[in-house]
């Protein structure tokens, strides 16, 4: 995982092909600027600063950086380009954006928005402290390679866990998941778990099931999951989210609703989940 780029300072590419292209070949890290030149006056200010001649070297050496500009009326060029560019997993939803890449093309980091960007300073230091969690996070994958069982995939999901992205776009750390489960088959470490957590998927068995009267199936299924020591709590949440759906269907189970939602909220009482738990208390008061 170590680079064997010799820059001493950032090199520009056309776009997100070329530059995948070039940094499995030199190791680079790849930063990307989206921006959209004829409409986003909120990233005005990025660009001008990332397209100056001065920027490369500010960005920092083992770089690779781009501009994605998603301009609102393009042209026949702009067109071809953003073609080449599909290449790129990410589309963000807010633009300005910023997105560093490993040189795999995995997602490292991604700010979107002026909101969430001007915190963060200069464009070269949101690239800098985004760099520095690709190493910590290779580091700890480097030190896993020594290690054999629940230590090896602890270790591989603290990489993950450092991105915060789960499997990431199009599922690019899904081989990462894949040696955790190697390493520890039986899951004694509860990491796969968190990282194979299925979701909106569980709620959606829980009504399937439910519909079909599998009550006790379903509630087993979810029972699973609940017992894993190291689902987030938003992960908690979204598996007493789906005891609740199949519970309002089960008969001898709708006592228990008031206390799953007070569970719910207990977790994290700020969350979407948590916020909807405590509104829907006192409606279920009323329902009775």
């Amino acid at each position: 995982m170590a680079s064997f780029s010799s820059a001493v300072a950032a090199e520009r590419v056309g776009d997100f092909k070329a530059a995948l292209e070039r940094a499995k070949t030199g190791g680079q890290d790849i930063a990307v600027l989206f921006h959209g030149s004829d409409w986003c006056l909120a990233g005005k200010k990025y660009a001008d600063h990332w397209l100056a001649d001065a920027f490369p070297k500010a960005a920092g050496d083992d770089l690779l950086v781009m501009d994605i500009d998603r301009k609102e009326d393009p042209g026949a060029a702009d067109e071809a380009l953003a073609k080449i560019n599909e290449a790129c997993p990410v589309t963000p939803r807010s633009l300005p954006a910023i997105a560093l890449f490993d040189r795999e093309g995995r997602l490292v980091a991604l700010r979107e928005g002026a909101p969430e960007l001007d915190p963060l300073g200069k464009p070269e230091q949101a690239i800098q402290r985004a760099v520095e969690v690709r190493k910590k996070r290779d580091e700890l994958w480097k030190r896993a390679e020594g290690q054999r069982g629940p230590q090896k995939a602890g270790m591989l999901a603290g990489g993950l866990d450092l991105l915060g992205l789960g499997t990431g776009p199009k599922e690019a750390y899904k081989p990462v998941v894949e040696e955790m489960r190697k390493a520890d088959p039986e899951d004694r470490s509860g990491v796969v778990a968190r990282y194979t957590f299925p979701g909106r998927k569980l709620l959606d068995m829980a009504v399937s099931k439910g519909k079909d009267g599998k009550f006790a199936e379903a509630d087993e299924e979810i029972g699973g999951w609940l017992k894993k020591p190291r689902l987030t709590k938003a992960q908690q949440q979204e598996a007493l989210a789906a005891r609740f759906a199949l519970y309002q269907r089960w008969p001898e189970k709708k006592s228990d609703l008031p206390a799953l939602l007070k569970e719910i909220s207990r977790l994290d009482p700020k969350s979407d989940l948590g916020v909807a738990a405590d509104s829907y208390l006192p409606l279920l008061s009323k329902e009775k």
